[in-house]
């Protein structure tokens, strides 16, 4: 009697042990040789029959239409999450003197955020070898809890050349993991007009932003441990819901690189094994590798939380071809990667190719498998023009991402008096999707019982549906992309007709959305196949319409 009742305590204990965190995952598996195979660890996704089972406060979960979407739990319940997010920058936050952060998440609250992207760097929760201090990161956190926002953490693995990390980036001991011959061992070597760069003290000095060698074995172990432990850290926890793994990671953006002799010995096994030689190639399939490892050492330690992740402004999704052979990433790292989500840069410059290139590579799988479509940065203000933000952000609500951020928020903060207007902008934005999230949330692109076509040829009308019984009708003007925001102010208002057709007779309420409000609601009857025209007034081509369609009882 006695050993069976120690075998049922034992299997008790270890199930609350599974469930609750508290002895499960001791530490990260061993590290792999380069290029060996293995499957690699996703975010788990959960139908939803189940989302209340989850041993997690928030997670992927498939809806009854099919499609994967994100859900955190409230009062104790797994609801719908969509992701409204603005991104602090090291230049907006971190570097001005005691920053407080309740005041940055009550404000980006006021706006209409609910996630706040913060920049989190390698150093700020290890600041020395196998030493974790969460101080900063736990503070922040509790921050937005008391603000009621979300954190996603955008999470540096390298330097940059103006002061980051650290205003004495050059002594982060990461890079100085090895040294020998009077170089940096665990940092890329790159060349410029001819001159080598092998010390991150020269290539801050000129200019170049420092990487690591990914593959250098003491790197590769450490990224791994790092990302095991701070998955660790937060899988209880309620505020943090994902992490961006890299920020606009890569190999070096020169022509030239990398030198290093850890990673021309990569090369030569790489070529060995696989009968290849071409060395883009190679960056690719190296990229590729390690970020798989990357994101399954954070999901030994949270198989729930999504990971993300983007490329330097959208160039090499638009398929630009010397970014790809620089840095090895391309449309296809988000899948080849093993990320969760797809944290595109939408900005004026690659922004619409980059749109192209991530529909090129995954089509409509967007909505049903990994990686889903939520672009980390929407460029806003000096980053983007008005309409180019307006744009961007439709652009990604009809693909039915399930959200996004934008970039940044020291372009829309409230002390700024001056960009005022920008911050209105935002606040339009953000509302019109409050008043719309169910859809945006649960919509496959194509329209339900109901869609609609507008009088203007020049009126891109692009459908949301749930399960075909409502509609989300985004209403914009292509041609209006180039217009200054100087120019705004000379907008002429007009009508616009809407011809709303339905396969199935029935009453139907119209709710039409403008500049963040309401500016119609009308219930209709229309016959089977049959049209109602409506009127939409005072609408400017440099806006974005929304139009609700739901059918009444």
């Amino acid at each position: 009697m006695n050993q069976l009742y120690l075998f049922f305590k034992l299997n008790l204990l270890l199930l609350f042990a599974l469930f609750s965190g508290a002895a499960s995952y001791a530490q990260v598996s061993d590290p792999l040789p380069f290029l060996t195979r293995f499957t690699p660890k996703s975010a788990i996704i959960t139908d939803i029959a189940y989302k209340d089972t989850i041993p997690s406060n928030a997670a992927l979960i498939r809806l009854p239409n099919g499609k994967v979407a994100y859900m955190t739990r409230t009062n104790g319940k797994m609801e719908p999450f969509y992701i409204k997010a603005i991104e602090t920058g090291y230049w907006d936050t971190r570097y001005e003197q005691n920053t407080n952060y309740d005041t940055v998440f009550a404000d980006m609250r006021e706006m209409g955020a609910n996630t706040a992207y913060v920049m989190l760097h390698w150093e700020d929760i290890e600041p020395a070898d196998a030493n974790f201090d969460y101080t900063f990161a736990d503070s922040v956190v509790a921050a937005a809890k008391r603000q009621g926002l979300k954190i996603g953490w955008v999470l540096f693995l390298h330097a940059q050349r103006d002061k980051v990390p650290t205003l004495t980036p050059e002594t982060a001991w990461t890079f100085h993991l090895d040294d020998r011959d009077s170089a940096n061992y665990t940092m890329q070597w790159v060349k410029r007009n001819g001159q080598q760069y092998n010390t991150i003290r020269d290539i801050l000095t000129y200019g170049i932003r420092p990487l690591h060698v990914y593959g250098h074995p003491e790197i590769f172990y450490r990224i791994r441990r790092m990302l095991y432990n701070l998955g660790t850290h937060y899988r209880n926890d309620d505020t943090v819901i994902g992490v961006q793994v890299g920020n606009e990671e890569g190999f070096s953006f020169l022509d030239e690189s990398d030198f290093n002799p850890v990673t021309t010995a990569l090369y030569e096994t790489w070529k060995q094994r696989t009968n290849k030689t071409d060395y883009a190639q190679f960056k690719k399939e190296a990229i590729d590798w390690w970020w798989q490892q990357f994101t399954s050492a954070y999901h030994e330690a949270d198989p729930y939380k999504i990971l993300s992740f983007n490329l330097d402004a959208g160039q090499a999704e638009a398929g630009d071809k010397k970014r790809i052979l620089q840095t090895g990433t391309s449309a296809a790292t988000y899948a080849d990667g093993n990320l969760d989500a797809i944290g595109t840069m939408l900005y004026k410059g690659f922004g619409y190719q980059a749109l192209l290139g991530l529909d090129h590579c995954y089509g409509n799988s967007y909505q049903y498998q990994l990686p889903i479509l939520v672009p980390s940065e929407i460029g806003i203000g000096v980053f983007n023009s008005s309409v180019y933000f307006r744009h961007f952000v439709a652009h990604s609500l009809e693909r039915a991402a399930q959200g996004f951020g934008v970039y940044c928020y020291g372009e829309v903060r409230k002390e700024l008096s001056e960009k005022s207007r920008i911050r209105e902008d935002l606040i339009q934005m953000f509302t019109m999707i409050h008043h719309n999230e169910n859809l945006l949330y649960a919509g496959l692109p194509g329209p339900g019982a109901v869609s609609c076509r507008a009088d203007s040829v020049n009126a891109q009308v692009s459908h949301l549906n749930v399960e075909g019984n409502e509609t989300l009708a985004m209403i914009y003007f292509p041609e209006s992309k180039a217009t200054p925001d100087s120019c705004l102010h000379l907008s002429v208002p007009f009508d616009l007709g809407i011809a709303c057709s339905a396969q199935q007779a029935g009453k139907y309420k119209i709710r039409v959305y403008q500049q963040g409000v309401e500016s119609q609601s009308l219930s209709v009857r229309i016959p089977t196949k049959g049209i109602r025209n409506i009127k939409i007034s005072g609408v400017r081509k440099e806006d974005i319409v929304f139009v609700n369609i739901s059918k009444e009882r």
